[in-house]
């Protein structure tokens, strides 16, 4: 499953396994001598920070509200989009500003 935060600036892509997030965020660390632009989230909480492209995928569009899916909530907001892992409780929050996992 895809989805895109309301303001288009992180793309996302769930499965019941993990979440990755796309976008060009602020205070990325270097992988390979280059910016990532991209974090892996397991639903056992081990995070990644990647180099990638999730291409040209159709996305939904999310508002700002609650949902469910594939065994993650999201709450997406004006300040960015928060992930948790329903069965681990593991999760991140997601903006260009920022990232940060519990």
């Amino acid at each position: 499953m895809f989805v895109q935060t309301r303001s288009g600036k992180t793309r996302c892509q769930l499965s019941a396994e993990e979440v990755g997030c796309e976008a060009q965020f602020a205070d990325a660390p270097d992988v390979g001598g280059l910016p990532a632009n991209g974090v892996r989230l397991s639903a056992d909480g081990q995070v990644e920070w990647v180099v990638g492209n999730l291409g040209d995928i159709p996305a939904v569009t999310l508002d700002y509200r609650r949902y469910s899916a594939v065994g993650w909530t999201i709450d997406a907001g004006s300040d960015g989009t928060r992930f948790s892992n329903d069965r681990t409780h593991r999760g991140m929050f997601v903006s260009v500003e920022r990232v940060a996992t519990f």
